[in-house]
C-alpha cells in the first residue's frame, strides 16, 4: 500500500535517487582442444682428425756497441756548467 498523503507526497519530493555505474559480469565457457606437436631430431655422429702443426722460430741474437757525442758551449767559466748549452744554439 502505499501512501497518497500530503505529507508523503513531500518527503517523495525531498528523495533523491542516486544510480550506481552498470556492473558487467563476465562469464566465461572454456573448451579445451589437443595439438599434438611433433619435433623430429637428426643425429650426426662425426669423426674428426686434428692435424697439429708444429711452427718453429729461431733467432740469432747479437750485440751493437754505440757512441753518442754531444757538443755543448759552457762560456768562459770552467767551474760553472750551468750555464751550458747545445753548441748551435749560439
Amino acid at each position: 500500500m502505499s501512501c497518497n498523503c500530503r505529507r508523503c507526497r513531500e518527503h517523495a519530493q525531498r528523495e533523491e535517487v542516486i544510480t550506481s555505474p552498470t556492473k558487467t559480469v563476465v562469464n566465461t565457457r572454456t573448451k579445451e582442444r589437443v595439438v599434438k606437436h611433433i619435433h623430429p631430431t637428426e643425429v650426426i655422429n662425426v669423426n674428426r682428425t686434428v692435424i697439429r702443426n708444429e711452427h718453429f722460430f729461431p733467432v740469432h741474437e747479437r750485440e751493437v756497441n754505440e757512441v753518442v757525442e754531444e757538443n755543448v758551449d759552457c762560456g768562459r767559466d770552467f767551474n760553472d756548467n750551468n750555464r751550458c748549452r747545445p753548441f748551435w744554439d749560439r
